[in-house]
């Protein structure tokens, strides 16, 4: 399995130039890989309002982990009994919710076709302007968010 670090630091003249030599170190030992994330520039408020959010993502995140765990024992029943199979169809992103009507009969079919790599997804990723404005406030993003898994 590959080791994924986030490593995220504010864009002045001091920690540009250490991220410049963090990225010259990478190279030179060749021990690693980097690449730029690109994180959007959020409405984040007061204080107070960061403290709420952060107790909602808190929440948010055991739903998630909860839903990725049952997702994962599911797949482990419509799908080979090899775990090596299984990880090979793991997930991230892909494709249409499972609970529309266009859902095809063959769960194992549809379940490989949105399959996505999962380097490719973190190293490619781009925020969605889309279905999460960064124009309103944070707390209204965590809400967007949130309703995915109730749908």
């Amino acid at each position: 399995m590959t080791d994924l670090w986030l490593i995220s630091v504010p864009l002045d003249k001091t920690t540009s130039a250490s991220v410049e030599k963090l990225k010259h170190t990478i190279t030179k030992t060749q021990v690693a890989s980097y690449w730029n994330f690109s994180i959007p520039d959020l409405k984040v408020g007061v204080l107070d309002s960061l403290l709420s959010v952060s107790d909602n993502l808190s929440n948010l995140d055991i739903l998630t982990e909860s839903v990725i765990k049952q997702t994962c024992q599911c797949m482990h029943k419509v799908m080979e009994p090899k775990e090596e199979i299984v990880h090979q169809n793991i997930l991230v992103n892909g494709g249409p919710s499972l609970n529309q009507s266009n859902t095809p009969a063959q769960p194992k079919a549809y379940l490989t076709s949105l399959r996505v790599n999962l380097m490719k997804y973190v190293t490619k990723f781009q925020w969605d302007k889309g279905k999460y404005s960064t124009a309103v406030p944070l707390s209204s993003l965590v809400e967007i968010i949130g309703k995915v898994h109730t749908i």
